[in-house]
C-alpha cells in the first residue's frame, strides 16, 4: 500500500484546525446564528418582561441564553428567566410542580418556528387542566361570548399565577353583581375552595359529610357555620369549609346556667330538633314542665350575676333546699330582708308550694282556686293551710269541717248542696216531701221532728200521743200495726 507523505497529513491537520478556528470565531461573533434552525418567536404579553426581554426574538443572537453545549436539557437556562415556573418546580406546586421530567421544557414549549409562533399555546395539546383541580368545561367562552384565554384567568401583575380568585370575582361580578356581592359576603373570595368548574357545589348533599343536617340545622344558612368575617380571620377560608369539628361546642357556647355542672357532650341531653326539651336521665326534660318552676325570672341574681344550676341545686342536681331560696332573697337589701322575714313568718319557707318562678302568686286571686266568701273571708290562712303547707290543700268541705253526727251517713259529703259559706245554718234542704211549714206556724225546725237523727222522725213531739186510743182508731181505719209509726205514709202532706 502506498504511504501518505507526511507533509500532506500535516497540511490536512492545519486546514482542519483553521476551519474549526474560523467556525469558533464565527460562532463567537454571531452568537451561533449560522446554526439556528429558524427565527424565534416574537409573541409577547403586554407589560410582561422576563430577564429584561419582552420576547424570545429579543435575544435571538444570544444562543447561549437557552443552549448549553453538550447538554441534553436546558431547564436551568429556561428557569433563569421564567422564575415563577422555577418556584413551582422547587416547591412542587402548581401545574409545573406535577409534571414528570419537568426539566425537558422544550418537549412542550418549542421555538424557532417563526415570529408569530406562540410557545405557550403549542403546549396546550399536552396540558390537562383537570389535573389542576379545576375543569375548563364551563370556561371556554366568557359572558360576552369571547374565547377565554389562559391570560384571562392567570395573568396577574404581569406574571402567570395559579391562584387568581380576584380574576374570578372580577369576571363574575360583571355578570351578576348583586349575587356576587352577597356570595362574597357570606363565603368570601376563596372561590376554589368550593368550585371546581363542573360545579361540585350544585345540588350539594350535606349528608355525604360527617355532619348530616337534621332538625333545626336544616334551616341554618351555610355561612353561619362555614364563613363570616370572624371565622375567616381566625382559621382562613379553606379551614372554614374543610375539617370543621362536628362537636356542638364548636359552634354553640355553653350556657352560663349549667357551666361547671355538665360536660361538653351536649348531645347527651339535647337534640337537633331543638334546645328544649332536653333529655335528663333518659327522659325528655323541660325545667318548667317537669319541675313546675320556670327559670324565666331566675337568669341572674340580685347582683346581676348569672345563676347556674348549682346556684340553686347546691347539694344535688335533682333536688333543692328551700333554705337556698331564703338565703338569696334575704340578702343584700334591708327592705327585702324585712319583707322576707314577715313573709316567712306568715307563710313559712315552703317557697315552691306557692311560687313557680313566673310568678303565679303575683296579684294572686284566691277565688281562682277557692273563693273566700262569707265566713271563709274572715279566717286566717293557716286555719286551712296547716303548718303553712299551701300546695295540695283540699277544697272539699269535709276535709276541714267534720260531718255533724245528726246527719252522719245520710247526706254524704256534698255539703255545698245544703250549706253556704255564709253560715252552717240555716241550711237549704233540696228535697223534702213533707211541708216544712206544717201547722201553718212557719218553717219548722229540723229537730222538732228529727229529735235524734235525720234518718228517723216522730210526729209525737207536737201531736198528742195516747197509745191505746191511737191504736184502736187506726185499727178501725184498717191500718196495720207495723205501719203505725210511719205517719207520713198515710199523711204525706200532714193532713
Amino acid at each position: 500500500m502506498r504511504r501518505q507523505h507526511p507533509f500532506i497529513s500535516l497540511l490536512g491537520f492545519a486546514m482542519t484546525a483553521l476551519f474549526l478556528l474560523g467556525l469558533g470565531g464565527s460562532i463567537w461573533t454571531n452568537g451561533g446564528q449560522a446554526f439556528s434552525p429558524g427565527e424565534l418567536s416574537a409573541v409577547r404579553m403586554a407589560g410582561v418582561t422576563l430577564g429584561g426581554f419582552d420576547s424570545h426574538a429579543d435575544f435571538e443572537g444570544q444562543c447561549s441564553r437557552c443552549h448549553a453545549p453538550l447538554q441534553s436539557t436546558q431547564d436551568v437556562l429556561c428557569l433563569a428567566c421564567h422564575t415563577s415556573v422555577g418556584e413551582q418546580v422547587a416547591q412542587s406546586e402548581g401545574y409545573h410542580g406535577q409534571i414528570e421530567d419537568v426539566e425537558r421544557c422544550a418537549r412542550c414549549h418549542s421555538d424557532h418556528q417563526g415570529r408569530e409562533f406562540n410557545p405557550g399555546l403549542v403546549a396546550l395539546k399536552y396540558f390537562d387542566h383537570d389535573q389542576t383541580g379545576f375543569s375548563l368545561g364551563k370556561h371556554q367562552i366568557d359572558y360576552a361570548g369571547a374565547p377565554i384565554m389562559c391570560i384571562s384567568c392567570h395573568l396577574v401583575d404581569g406574571r402567570y399565577r395559579d391562584s387568581t380568585v380576584n380574576l374570578c370575582t372580577t369576571c363574575h361580578e360583571q355578570h351578576a353583581a348583586s349575587f356576587m356581592s352577597e356570595h362574597i359576603r357570606d363565603y368570601g373570595t376563596g372561590c376554589l375552595d368550593c368550585h371546581d368548574g363542573h360545579d361540585r357545589m350544585v345540588d350539594f348533599d350535606h349528608t355525604i359529610t360527617d355532619f348530616p343536617l337534621t332538625g333545626k340545622h336544616k334551616a341554618v344558612a351555610c355561612a353561619d357555620c362555614h364563613a363570616g368575617k370572624d371565622k375567616q380571620a381566625a382559621i382562613g377560608w379553606v379551614a372554614s369549609f374543610q375539617g370543621l369539628t362536628s362537636a356542638c361546642a364548636g359552634c354553640h357556647a355553653e350556657p352560663t346556667a349549667h357551666q361547671g355542672v355538665f360536660d361538653s357532650q351536649c348531645e347527651a341531653c339535647h337534640t337537633e330538633d331543638g334546645w328544649l326539651p332536653a333529655v335528663w336521665q333518659g327522659a325528655s326534660f323541660d325545667h318548667t314542665r317537669d319541675t313546675s318552676f320556670s327559670l324565666a325570672r331566675h337568669h341572674n341574681d340580685y347582683n346581676g350575676q348569672p345563676l347556674t344550676c348549682t346556684s340553686c341545686h347546691t347539694s344535688q342536681i335533682d333536688g333543692i333546699d328551700p333554705q337556698v331560696c331564703s338565703n338569696c332573697h334575704f340578702a343584700g337589701d334591708d327592705n327585702r330582708a324585712e319583707f322576707m322575714r314577715l313573709h316567712t313568718e306568715k307563710y313559712g319557707q315552703a317557697c315552691l308550694d306557692c311560687h313557680d318562678g313566673v310568678d303565679r302568686m303575683v296579684n294572686f286571686d284566691h277565688k281562682q282556686v277557692f273563693p273566700l266568701e262569707g265566713a271563709h273571708a274572715e279566717i286566717e290562712c293557716t286555719s286551712c293551710h296547716k303548718d303553712r303547707v299551701y300546695r295540695g290543700t283540699p277544697t272539699e268541705c269535709a276535709q276541714c269541717h267534720a260531718e255533724p253526727e245528726i246527719h252522719a251517713g245520710v247526706f254524704g259529703v256534698g255539703c255545698q248542696d245544703c250549706h253556704t259559706p255564709q253560715a252552717w245554718a240555716p241550711a237549704r234542704l233540696q228535697i223534702h216531701d213533707f211541708p216544712l211549714d206544717h201547722g201553718d206556724q212557719g218553717e219548722v225546725a229540723c229537730t222538732t221532728c228529727h229529735t235524734s237523727t235525720y234518718t228517723a222522725y216522730t210526729c209525737y213531739g207536737c201531736h198528742e200521743h195516747q197509745p191505746g186510743p191511737v191504736r184502736v182508731k187506726h185499727i178501725e181505719e184498717n191500718v196495720a200495726l207495723e205501719n203505725l209509726a210511719n205517719c207520713t205514709s198515710c199523711h204525706p202532706d200532714g193532713k
